[in-house]
């Protein structure tokens, strides 16, 4: 399947690196540590034309740790940091912990990606915490490690669909997991003043695979994310399951087709609402090894690639590729300043900008990233 048959962008991908001037998103800087209030009342917020702030019937959100949200059937729990220093509607990052860390490491520990540092910068963070935790922030690798179930792929998230039958219903089925991060922020908005039209989410590795997956099946909710060494799960072109080589080898052969995969819908939709999605790839590094009697099981550089050839196809969507050394983890050179870069950039691109518009400002040093697809791969 290629391009040309979906009625996509020109056939050349963009190319060249698009520096501009970027507004700062936030006036306010780090020092500054004067925290959003807590709404006293349980009044719903004033929110926009057709956009709803809702939480399950007899459900309070709070700051810090919140159990005991009813989803899907699901008991699940997520972790609400307030912003600091925010003036009027904060946007929202969403970050995604991968197969080893907790929700809590993804949150403040500096190697697993310290995204609470965020608040400090006016943004909303909000912490899901997987399914496979039981509701508990501190759970991380060993009860999360390893195959899914109930037609899923990977046991941390619900990231994509598993070989064969069993994952067909999953086809056209966002899942629970995406559910659930779009019902926990329109609960957070009832409480505190959120920018409907700033709504970010990202994680690494299996955070970023169902990031795409998310993106992919909810392009009206979110205005963007992060999928940082997120899998494709590379398909072929009818939807049946390659295994590892054979994927690998399907985008080696053809590195700017719009390859199928099983984390998105199948077919994959020819469009998208508007967005801004800054896919990550860490380098020749960037792999993942399932211990035996798998092995190394992920490849990250033709994961990437299909993701970012996807979401450069769409019209509507603003797509950023970067690359760096840093290997299978939550980017760690000049690990904060990536963060708010990335966040800056997004929050420039609210929900119904102007593709045409968008200007990309220099990342920090350690990252290359451009407008479209990579050119570094193949």
């Amino acid at each position: 399947m290629t391009n040309k048959q979906f009625s996509w962008k020109a056939d050349t991908l963009r190319a060249g690196l698009v520096v501009g001037i970027l507004t700062a998103v936030s006036a306010c800087s780090a020092n500054e540590t004067n925290p959003v209030d807590l709404k006293q009342e349980a009044a719903i917020l004033e929110e926009p034309a057709g956009f709803d702030w809702s939480c399950p019937e007899g459900f309070e959100v709070k700051e810090g740790l919140n159990t005991g949200f009813s989803s899907d059937g699901m008991e699940r729990a997520f972790i609400v940091i307030p912003p600091k220093n925010a003036e009027g509607p904060a946007p929202v990052w969403v970050p995604l912990s991968g197969t080893v860390e907790s929700a809590n490491a993804n949150l403040y520990v500096d190697r697993s990606g310290a995204n609470a540092k965020l608040v400090d910068h006016g943004y909303m963070v909000i912490g899901p915490v997987r399914q496979c935790a039981e509701q508990d922030p501190d759970i991380g690798f060993a009860e999360c490690d390893g195959p899914g179930s109930n037609g899923w792929n990977w046991k941390p998230w619900n990231d994509g669909r598993a070989r064969g039958p069993e994952g067909e219903k999953w086809k056209q089925d966002a899942g629970p997991d995406s559910r659930f991060f779009e019902a926990m922020v329109r609960c957070v908005g009832t409480q505190f003043d959120l920018d409907a039209d700033r709504l970010y989410i990202g994680g690494i590795s299996a955070g970023g695979t169902v990031t795409n997956r998310v993106l992919s099946f909810n392009s009206d909710f979110w205005a963007g994310g992060m999928p940082l060494s997120g899998e494709w799960y590379v398909s072929a072109d009818d939807g049946s399951s390659l295994d590892f080589n054979e994927a690998r080898d399907a985008v080696t052969a053809e590195p700017l087709k719009v390859h199928q995969g099983r984390v998105g819908p199948y077919p994959l939709p020819e469009s998208l609402d508007s967005m801004i999605v800054i896919t990550v790839w860490g380098g020749e590094t960037d792999l993942y090894d399932c211990g035996p009697p798998l092995g190394l099981c992920a490849d990250y550089r033709p994961s990437t690639q299909a993701g970012a050839n996807y979401f450069d196809a769409m019209e509507n969507v603003v797509s950023v590729a970067c690359s760096s050394d840093h290997g299978h983890r939550w980017p760690s050179t000049n690990r904060d300043a990536f963060n708010l870069w990335a966040l800056e950039t997004m929050a420039s691109h609210p929900k119904g900008s102007d593709p045409a518009a968008f200007e990309l400002t220099e990342p920090p040093e350690g990252y290359s990233c451009r407008v479209g697809t990579f050119d570094d791969h193949y």
